[in-house]
């Protein structure tokens, strides 16, 4: 591959067709989203002979020294932009030589990385590789991450029919206790609501973390209110209300989507009331509806990487899907 280069990428409305077009693009990566969420972002085109060839996302610190990997934006780095028809030995080859020079590029710019890649990166030998034989302190570290993938396809073409779809794969595949709690939910009355204001899940998650002792500040909780407005208001995001056969409300959750597939986003209960099934049915109405009404077919339910969250995440019955955050130098 002949001699790369890294430029500005400053139309934004190319930037977003990219990010469309990229296997590794997300919505968090969408040019909206970085201001929605208050997360700086530099965009930068990975050029070959005036041929774009990747894109960079790239989130920075406040000062623009250090990439960081912030709490919105959950996939960022390379967005590769490469001929799908070429023959798969060589789009390797060229997305390797690619993340070489993108890797010696960050290191000589910033003066730390963190950088979360997309599960859809699956060649970290360029971030590895870098400095191979240099200082320990010069070569990248790498932290493998976790997610869980669904495929929701088989609840397409069901109609909101409940029937039929607890026959489903999707249903079949889920752990017996995913299978009752979404039962128990409807034999008790439990109803979900599609709603468009945020302000009951806010309120639910600052009780949640201050009960854990880390209450959020304020800036983020504009910040996850953004996000979920700006995704509502482009008609590719809803929020989830359980309630129970009092109409009290017990929990909330948010999911995103783009052309690809859906993100479980945010979600939290109610300090007050609760009952045993309200996640399960929770998530297990989102599925239908977003396999129902918007055609996808794939759900990240955006990693299990701690154990409070991770074995209830697993238990819809998804793929356990691998990712990996970059690090180098200062990060903190």
């Amino acid at each position: 591959m002949s001699k790369l280069d890294l430029q500005p990428f400053e139309d934004l409305a190319a930037w977003d067709a990219l990010v469309q077009r990229s296997p590794q693009g997300s919505l968090f990566c969408e040019s909206w989203f970085a201001e929605a969420a208050g997360e700086p972002v530099q965009r930068w085109a990975v050029m070959q002979k005036g041929t774009l060839k990747a894109g960079l996302c790239l989130p920075v610190s406040a000062d623009a020294r250090r990439v960081i990997a912030p709490d919105l934006t959950i996939y960022a780095g390379l967005l590769y932009d490469l001929d799908p028809d070429r023959q798969r030995v060589k789009r390797r080859h060229d997305e390797f030589q690619i993340a070489e020079f993108v890797a010696t590029e960050l290191a000589a710019r910033f003066d730390g990385i963190e950088l979360q890649l997309a599960p859809q990166i699956e060649d970290l030998r360029p971030w590895l590789w870098h400095d191979y034989h240099g200082p320990a302190g010069s070569r990248y570290q790498t932290d493998l991450r976790y997610t869980t993938v669904l495929d929701i396809g088989s609840l397409q073409g069901l109609g909101g029919q409940e029937d039929a779809a607890q026959q489903s794969a999707l249903f079949t595949e889920m752990e017996t206790v995913r299978r009752y709690s979404v039962r128990e939910g409807w034999k008790k009355g439990g109803r979900v609501e599609i709603v468009h204001d945020s302000s009951a899940l806010l309120a639910f998650y600052r009780a949640l973390m201050s009960a854990q002792g880390q209450p959020p500040e304020e800036s983020k909780l504009q910040a996850m209110a953004g996000v979920m407005q700006g995704l509502i208001s482009r008609g590719r995001g809803a929020i989830f209300h359980v309630l129970d056969a009092d109409s009290a409300l017990l929990y909330a959750v948010a999911y995103g989507w783009d052309e690809r597939r859906a993100y479980y986003l945010y979600g939290a209960g109610s300090p007050e009331r609760s009952a045993p099934w309200q996640g399960t049915l929770a998530h297990w109405v989102a599925f239908q509806y977003l396999a129902q009404e918007h055609g996808l077919s794939e759900v990240d339910l955006e990693g299990v990487n701690s154990p409070q969250r991770g074995w209830f995440k697993l238990g819809f019955g998804g793929d356990l899907v691998s990712y990996c955050c970059v690090r180098r130098g200062e990060v903190a």
